[in-house]
Parts: C-alpha cells; structure tokens; sequence
C-alpha cells in the first residue's frame, strides 16, 4: 500500500493510504452488519481512511443528510478502533437539481459552522482528523471563508483542514492569508479525477473542480495532495471491459462519460489488462495512485468483491512511462 502525509494543524502529519473508501454506497447497503463487513475488509487490505461528507445519504433532501457519517460513527464505536481510522468528512455541500445539475452555493458562516457541528455530533468519534469545504464562494472573500474555518479549528474539534473544488488560485490564496495571520492552513484538496475524461459541461455542474492539463500542472507545481472523487467514473472501464454493459447500453450515471476520448482509454485499457492479467478497476485506480501529482482515489463498492477487485490495485506499481502512455489520449478543448 502507497500513502501520502496530510499537514494538521498541530504541525505533526497524519499517514494516510492511497486508497481511500468512499462512504456514498453505504445508505444504500440499508444495514450495519453489510456496511461493517465492507469497512471490515478495507481495514484488512491496507486502507485507514474513509471519506465521508454531511450531505450524503440515499436521497436528494436534507431528511437523509448525515446517513453515510452515521455508518461510520456506528462501526468505530462498536469496533473501537478510533486510531484505526481517520475520518474525512465536509461540509457547505450545494444545493442540486432533481438531477444533480448544480442549483446555488451553500457557503456561509452560518452553512459552514451548521454543517461541521451536526457532522460532529452525528460521528461521536471525538476530533474529525480531516474536515473539507465542498464548494467554494468565489464572490466571497477568501478571508471571510477561512476565518470561519479556523472558528472551527480554534475549537479542538478538527485536526487538519481542506477544501473540495476550489481553484489553485483560491487555495493559495486562503494559504496566503493563513500565514499572514499565523492560523492553520489548507493541507489537501478533493476533487474530481479518474481516467476517464469529462468535464463541466457533460457534468453540469460549473462549480466542480475536474482535472484537465492546466490544473494537473499547478498541481504538479504546488504539491498539494488530492483526493480524487468519482475515482471509478462510475465504474466505466471495469463495466465495458467485462462486457457487462456496450457503449450503446450504458446505464445513465455512466452515460455522461461516452466521448471520443473515453473510446480511446478504453482501447488502452483493454490492451494493459489482457496484457498483464489484471482488472481495468485495479489499473483505473492505480493509475491515480502512482501518478507523480499525490493523489488518493476515492473508491466506492457495494460488495466484499467489488473492494478486493479495486483494492487489488495497490499492489500495482505503474511507472512514469505507463501513465504517460494511457494519458497519449487527446482531451477534448
């Protein structure tokens, strides 16, 4: 297993693994026992961090807001492994369309301190190890968003803190105000990364922060770490690789990634795995893992198998020349 170190505030650095287990699938399991076994077995093949958010549950209002962190309240009470277990989770999530296109932003004080707060009396895990903004306000101060953030840090309740879809310029820019006023700083970023190629318009949602060539440079410069959500592309290659489903039968959620670029990755894809015998979830996701930018995936699953077939990814050690080779893919301008 690869990992990667996450600044807190205190200074000193949390050891988180590349494979990060995203918490979005679990309401949907619908029982402790399911989900446990899942956190279980994670647990077991290296990974120590599970990322979470106030907002996901199994459905689109806020009645189910908090089903997810529950889960994994539950499971580290019950197991008893609080330092086992570093916890990821957000906030100031945005409002959405019945279709998941963006609606308005969610970013004010009264948003960001609301969300943390009921975050931490759902979890009652002590300390959240790493708390997240999922949007950004451009139109607001970057002072105004930080002050409330250290609001929180100045609490004890969090040790290290980051943003979800935030632009290169607005993290340094907070990170700049941060040292000027001797507060915590934004240690990790999350945002959208996978193989597959998309992008704001296929996404509908402008608010996003998705990988192209100009951010994958600023962040090859800056060497802040990633947490790459919707890592799998909503299990794209591994469904078109197995034959489970064509690019003329593909289900809704992975519809949205039918482009002449994904063509192309999946032609790439099938030559690795046909070559090396292993699985397109396995190479999807170690190629964010060993890419030279930091990056953990955020992997999601809704069975013992699924997590084995992903995990067997961190056992794969991709070189420079094999990620150069599957990104030889043009991007759409």
């Amino acid at each position: 297993m690869k990992y990667f170190y996450v600044e807190t505030i205190d200074g000193s650095k949390l050891k988180v693994a590349k494979y990060v287990l995203g918490s979005t699938a679990f309401p949907g399991l619908k029982d402790d026992e399911k989900v446990f076994e899942i956190i279980d077995r994670f647990l077991e093949l290296g990974g120590n961090a599970i990322d979470t958010a106030r907002s996901y549950g199994g459905e689109l209002d806020q009645r189910s807001f908090g089903l997810a962190e529950g889960y994994i309240g539950r499971y580290i009470r019950a197991r008893k492994c609080r330092d086992k277990v570093i916890v990821i989770t957000k906030g100031g999530f945005p409002e959405l369309n019945p279709d998941l296109s963006f609606k308005r932003l969610r970013i004010s004080r009264e948003a960001i301190l609301g969300d943390f707060y009921t975050s931490y009396d759902n979890l009652r895990i002590g300390p959240i190890d790493i708390y997240l903004l999922h949007r950004d306000n451009p139109s607001l101060p970057v002072s105004y968003i930080m002050d409330t953030l250290h609001e929180i840090v100045d609490s004890g309740c969090v040790k290290a803190i980051g943003v979800s879809n935030w632009s290169m310029e607005r993290i340094l820019e907070a990170n700049a105000y941060a040292e000027s006023k001797r507060k915590a700083k934004l240690t990790v970023s999350e945002i959208m990364w996978g193989y597959a190629y998309i992008n704001h318009e296929m996404r509908k949602d402008p608010s996003l922060s998705i990988m192209n060539p100009e951010l994958y440079k600023q962040y090859e410069k800056h060497r802040i770490p990633i947490l790459a959500f919707t890592s799998q592309s909503g299990g794209l290659f591994p469904m078109l690789h197995k034959g489970i489903e064509t690019w003329e039968t593909l289900s809704p959620i992975r519809k949205i990634f039918d482009c002449p670029e994904n063509r192309a990755k999946l032609l790439k894809v099938n030559e690795y795995c046909a070559k090396y015998g292993v699985s397109a979830a396995a190479l999807v996701t170690a190629y964010l893992a060993c890419n030279k930018v930091e990056c953990a995936p955020i992997i999601g699953c809704m069975s013992i198998e699924e997590l084995e077939d992903t995990m067997s990814g961190s056992d794969l050690n991709l070189d420079q020349a094999t990620i150069d080779w599957m990104d030889d893919v043009k991007y759409q301008s």
